[in-house]
């Protein structure tokens, strides 16, 4: 087979490849964005706020976990853990979520916290 040919068949594969990425990462963004959003913030499967996220309203909760404090902040139709005193600081550092499928945990003050749209369903933790 020809050196040249087998380049030219890979290139064509490498480029088919990266568009059906490109086209799978656009469908998602677009399909996970719903209007209606609401954010239900959880503490020991108690739900303890739900936050209307369509207002896309600037706010600061405080949320009592089990072991301390959270400071929880909504900005522009998301939601971030913004102050734990948790060790790890993970839901932290996770930021902004604006998406219904990316929850924010925080296993050592037993807070979930989940963005729902119309189609969503309570989760329990």
């Amino acid at each position: 087979m020809d050196k040249r040919k087998v380049i030219r068949n890979d290139l064509i594969l490498i480029l088919s490849l990266l568009v059906v990425a490109a086209v799978a990462l656009i469908l998602t963004t677009v399909l996970s964005k719903r209007e209606n959003l609401t954010a239900k913030i959880i503490v020991k499967n108690e739900v303890v706020e739900v936050i209307d996220l369509s207002q896309k309203e600037e706010r600061d909760y405080i949320i009592d976990g089990i072991n301390g404090k959270l400071k929880v902040h909504t900005h522009n139709g998301g939601i971030a853990v913004t102050e734990s005193n948790c060790p790890h600081q993970d839901c932290v550092n996770m930021g902004y979520v604006y998406q219904t499928n990316r929850p924010i945990i925080c296993a050592y003050n037993a807070v979930y916290i989940v963005i729902e749209g119309a189609s969503s369903t309570d989760v329990i933790i």
